[in-house]
């Protein structure tokens, strides 16, 4: 049962680390959608 305990928490990782990333990646586009929707 350890050994799934550990892939649950890899994968929990591995899910944090790309909702992240995406979250930086998207950070830009974010700010120059915002911009385009304020003028």
């Amino acid at each position: 049962m350890e050994i799934v305990g550990w892939v649950f928490v890899g994968i929990l990782g591995l899910i944090a680390v790309a909702a992240l990333a995406m979250g930086i990646m998207s950070l830009p586009d974010a700010r120059r959608y915002l911009k385009i929707r304020h003028m």
